[in-house]
């Protein structure tokens, strides 16, 4: 899953506005963060293989340090008191705004369980599998993420305001310019050439949503922390 992964950032928002957007965008992708280079590092392994699925062309061989379920609540519980520690400490909200950064890099798992064939650990490598193989139907995967991207967004827009323009839209023309790109990563372009090309274009992506988040965030009202 790529852009359906930012409907938890947005509702997580929603629910706690003193939370920064940009950093929940960050925070859903935190494992894949980790992921891309442990797989150039030879921890984790991935090959590109044009057309695996429908909707892919990663076999995902082998990756429990970042994407096995247990692996998962690790790195949440991780986020959770690093960012408490070293971003919040001292601040009010500080244990509710950190709660809800470890629920964002969590809910990775999740949101990658719908889309997955049987990839996904439960604890090692050898443990049982999971994934429901949305990816296997390539429509169906592109509806599955822009559905859950807007609920999330219209969840969002319903506990902030803007009174700018920026702030009344910017955050519908962030979601519009998500969903083109996810239409763009999932139609239109070609397999990356090699895992190193495919990191560098993840993070990218990841840090230029990210940094978007942030600015659009600073247009509604509350995200002081």
């Amino acid at each position: 899953m790529f852009i359906g992964h930012y409907a938890s950032a947005f509702a997580l928002k929603g629910a706690v506005p003193k939370a920064s957007l940009g950093m929940l965008f960050i925070a859903t992708q935190f494992v894949d963060i980790l992921f891309f280079p442990f797989v150039n590092l030879g921890i984790e392994r991935l090959k590109i293989v044009p057309h695996y699925t429908a909707s892919t062309h990663f076999d995902l061989e082998y990756y429990p340090y970042t994407h096995g379920l247990l692996a998962t609540v690790l790195w949440s519980l991780l986020f959770y008191l690093m960012y408490g520690l070293f971003f919040l400490k001292g601040k009010k909200h500080a244990k509710q705004v950190a709660l809800v950064m470890g629920l964002a890099v969590l809910s990775h798992w999740f949101a990658d369980l719908i889309v997955h064939t049987p990839d996904l650990p439960l604890l090692g490598d050898h443990s049982p599998k999971m994934g429901f193989g949305l990816w296997n139907h390539k429509h169906l995967t592109f509806a599955t993420e822009v559905g859950l991207l807007v609920l999330g967004l219209v969840y969002y827009l319903r506990k902030t305001s803007g009174n700018t323009f920026w702030g009344k839209y910017g955050a519908i023309l962030f979601t519009g310019f998500m969903i083109f790109a996810g239409y763009l990563n999932l139609y239109v372009l070609p397999p990356a050439e090699n895992t190193m090309a495919l990191m560098v274009s993840a993070l990218v992506s990841y840090g230029i949503f990210g940094v978007i988040a942030a600015l659009v965030d600073r247009a509604r009202w509350g995200n002081v922390a």
